[in-house]
């Protein structure tokens, strides 16, 4: 499993790098591996592990992050487990059985919300399209809000890139001058 994981984690972090790009790129990988079976000896739910030097314990790159959360582990009454931590919440959730996962929503309100909409999409066909459309809504509607953020901040930048052009006018700056200080082109500073 080990093996596995390492060779679809650097698959994932080295299909980043398009041709020409160099590695400052390159983004932070985060492997999540949800198993129903023992993959270390340790008695723990979860593990993480990163890349550390032996001797002092020196991270040398977060870019690599590789989660283990093995489901087998919460019936094994040898390894301890605290009953209000959100990822044993989330990892008795995700192991599915009924009568914990009514319990865990009545303590927990994003299990509740993902609990809800698990029922909704296991109904029949018309309500899954149903709550596909409305999500497909409340996504263009995040997008159409995003775009007008960033046309606002551009109209923004460009307003403030005239004052500071006008104030530059007033100090007897040369044209020159004023358009490698603002960035403006040469006709947008005549106007």
């Amino acid at each position: 499993m080990a093996e596995r994981t390492l060779f679809y984690w650097s698959k994932m972090y080295t299909q980043q790098l398009e041709s020409g790009l160099d590695y400052t790129h390159l983004k932070k990988c985060i492997t999540i591996n949800i198993v129903d079976f023992d993959v270390t000896p340790l008695k723990k739910l979860s593990s993480v592990y990163h890349i550390f030097e032996d001797e002092t314990k020196f991270k040398l790159t977060d870019v690599l992050e590789i989660h283990f959360l093995e489901l087998k582990k919460l019936y094994n009454p040898e390894v301890p487990k605290d009953e209000d931590d959100p990822l044993v919440m989330w990892m008795e959730f995700i192991d599915g059985k009924r009568e914990v996962i009514d319990v865990l929503s009545k303590k927990n309100e994003d299990i509740n919300y993902a609990y809800d909409l698990l029922k909704i999409i296991s109904k029949d066909k018309k309500a899954r399209m149903e709550y596909e459309a409305r999500m497909a809504a409340i996504r263009d509607e995040m997008t159409r809000l995003h775009v007008a953020e960033k046309k606002g901040i551009e109209i923004g930048m460009q307003k403030g890139k005239i004052e500071v052009a006008e104030n530059l006018i007033n100090l007897g700056l040369d044209i020159n001058t004023i358009i490698k200080a603002t960035g403006l082109t040469e006709e947008e500073e005549k106007e």
